[in-house]
């Protein structure tokens, strides 16, 4: 005889765990579901004088371009206009725009369309030098060779350091351990 109950185990009939994290019955669609239309609210956006005016002013000021557009996106995206994905697809278009902005009225100042790498300093400081060894090797080839001689020296005594720290951090690394554990006959005492 089979009893006749209720079905207590609610696992079949409820949403899985965490399921209402992801889904939020209270959250609303984003406004532009297609690229082309949340490239086109961008635009109208832009092209209010006052907008366009800013935007001229942050990239006058050096702020890069692709930085405006990541703005751009990320700020679309916060205020629920589109998702993340449209966000993404519509960067290298925004970054156009932005850059017709730049080059509009005959600019001809310089901006900048990508951040500096924060490495920039030695990149240039090491450029200054091979021009400054080039301009001297045509102007002045003997005080160039003597400017490479001493380079080439302090280069090999640089190696010979490092040679030997290696050296000696093999030579610890190979010596045998002391055999009497961590703790000291002192510490054994106490």
């Amino acid at each position: 005889m089979a009893k006749t109950r209720p079905f207590k185990d609610k696992m079949l009939s409820r949403a899985p765990a965490g399921y209402w994290m992801t889904q939020d019955m209270k959250a609303t669609p984003q406004k532009f579901v297609d690229p082309e239309d949340a490239l086109q609210s961008v635009i109208d956006g832009l092209n209010v004088p006052e907008n366009r005016d800013k935007t001229k002013a942050y990239i006058y000021a050096g702020i890069p371009v692709s930085t405006i557009a990541e703005t751009i996106a990320i700020t679309g995206y916060a205020e629920n206009q589109f998702n993340p994905d449209v966000a993404e697809i519509i960067k290298p278009a925004v970054n156009l725009i932005l850059t017709d902005i730049a080059v509009e009225d005959d600019f001809m100042g310089p901006f900048r369309l990508a951040p500096q790498p924060t490495y920039q300093e030695d990149i240039d400081e090491v450029e200054l030098e091979n021009t400054m060894m080039n301009l001297m090797e045509e102007e002045n080839p003997q005080l160039a060779k003597l400017m490479q001689m001493k380079q080439d020296e302090d280069e090999q005594e640089e190696l010979k350091v490092r040679e030997e720290e290696i050296v000696k951090r093999q030579q610890k690394a190979n010596s045998p351990a002391p055999t009497g554990g961590f703790i000291t006959r002192d510490e054994e005492s106490v």
